[in-house]
Parts: structure tokens; sequence; C-alpha cells
């Protein structure tokens, strides 16, 4: 894949029953990434939901791991249509097991009262040139799949943020996202887009709050649970601004809050996600 949208393309899920759908995974590091089948179950539900539905929030378990190179089967159960919501639930399956199960919430586009948490004062990004990212995919062609790390994988750019420079803010790490090469306008797939970056960059935020820059070896650390709630509508194709929190950690678990917001400083979508956290067991 060369950019992000041949990669949205290739791990959109294909319909092959009313309610029944097949998605293929790109050559990872051993398992498949969390944030891939969170995006591709979102996608699969939204095939069975009216036009006019939006998903507002996603609720989802991480059960087993996933293997890249089989296909996984994603069951959409229709639990309810309603005038105003309606649910969707799905389990993702290989060889007969689930490893993932999630449902989604859609609602009508309604007016109502607003406010909104104002994005951090971070020192905006800094576009990188056309010619640069060009380079980068052309780099990357020379690398083999396991050379690549999950960025180069999915076609992500991310750039860190100083969050020294808001004294007064509580993230533990905040980053800037974008994507190799524009994404059609489809909100749908932008709000699968966001759903795949939220698994970067929010799993290992109760371990930096720990004093730990990166993983440890001795470490063993997976994702547990993954929420996401859908504020504003999503444009993946501007930067987004990541940041994460871990108000708490404990019995072998951490818990780690996401905010996400666009350039216009609107908050557009917030995440939670538990983590195990444990020494390896010898």
């Amino acid at each position: 894949m060369q950019s992000f949208q041949e990669m949205m393309d290739y791990i959109r899920p294909e319909q092959v029953g009313r309610y029944w759908f097949r998605g293929l995974s790109p050559q990872t590091h051993g398992r498949v990434f969390g944030g891939q089948v969170v995006a591709q179950c979102l996608l699969a539900a939204y095939a069975t939901v009216d036009e006019t539905f939006t998903a507002h929030s996603l609720h989802a378990y991480f059960l087993r791991g996933g293997d890249p190179t089989q296909p996984i089967e994603f069951e959409v159960d229709p639990i309810r249509d309603g005038n105003s919501f309606c649910t969707r639930r799905v389990v993702a399956r290989q060889n007969g097991q689930a490893i993932f199960n999630t449902s989604v919430s859609y609602q009508v586009q309604e007016q109502g009262f607003e406010h909104s948490e104002p994005m951090p004062k971070l020192q905006p990004p800094v576009a990188k040139p056309l010619s640069d990212i060009n380079r980068d995919i052309e780099a990357d062609k020379e690398l083999n799949p396991r050379q690549r790390n999950m960025f180069q994988i999915f076609q992500v750019q991310r750039e860190r943020a100083n969050i020294k420079q808001d004294p007064d803010s509580t993230l533990v790490r905040a980053h800037w996202f974008s994507t190799r090469g524009p994404l059609e306008e489809d909100p749908r797939l932008h709000q699968a887009a966001l759903a795949l970056i939220s698994d970067f960059s929010l799993l290992g935020t109760c371990i930096q709050k720990q004093g730990l820059e990166d993983w440890e070896d001795d470490l063993m650390i997976a994702s547990l649970d993954h929420a996401i709630w859908f504020h504003r509508p999503v444009n993946i194709n501007d930067y987004v601004l990541y940041g994460s929190d871990s108000p708490w950690a404990g019995n072998s678990r951490g818990f780690n809050r996401g905010s996400f917001w666009n350039t216009s400083g609107e908050l557009i979508a917030s995440t939670i996600q538990e983590s195990l956290v444990r020494k390896k067991r010898r």
C-alpha cells in the first residue's frame, strides 16, 4: 500500500451476506493491530445502518490476538433500530473463535446545548512537504514487511507535541497525527480512520506515568478494552492532536484516557482504554 487511502481500501471488510463480512490485514509484526479491527468493525456495522445515522460511541473488548495471515470474519447483530438511535453488535472471529467484540451506537443529527473542553496550548504541527512524504514512501519500498514499523505499515505519521509548553495541561503525552495522502470525502471512512489511529499512543500512557519512556523487556502489556465517543465530524485529511493521561493504575491494569482535537481547537472525539500491565512470568 502506497497511501493511507489504499490502506483503508485494503482493510475495508467485504460484505458476503446481509450481516456477514470478511476482512484482510496487512502483514504486521506478530498479531493483528487492534486499531485495525476497531476500524473494520465500525465499517462493517455502518454497512447495515441507514445513512441518516452517525456513530456516536463504540465500546469494545480485545479477546484474543489475531493472526494477520488469516482473514477475519465479522458478524453484525442488528440489535435495535429506532427513530433517533440504533445499535449494532459486531463479533470478529478467526478459525471459529472470537478475537474481538464491540457494540456501536448511532444517532441522527439533532440540535442541543453545547460545551467543550479547550485544546491545550501547544505548538501547532509543522506540515511535512509533499516531496519529503514521497521520499519516505519510496524509501519504505526498499524495506521488507518485518522492517517496517506500525506507522509505515498503516501509512500514518506521528509528530510529538511538547506538552511542557502548556504548564496547566494534565496530559501525560500528546502527538499530532496525519496520514500519507488524502482520504476520500466519506464521513464514515473518516470516523473509521480516527478509530484506527485511536489505538496508537494510548496503551503506554500508564507506563509513561511511571517515568518509563519505552516499554521494558520484562513487562507484559496488552489492550483489554477500548471505547470511543465521537463528538464532531471527523476530517482526517487535516492534522489531529491526540492527547492522553492516566488517572489510575493497579491490580496489573492501567487506565488510559485520550482526547482528539482538530486544528481549529475543537474536541472531536474522546477515548478510554484499559490495559494489562504486569511483569512477565518466567
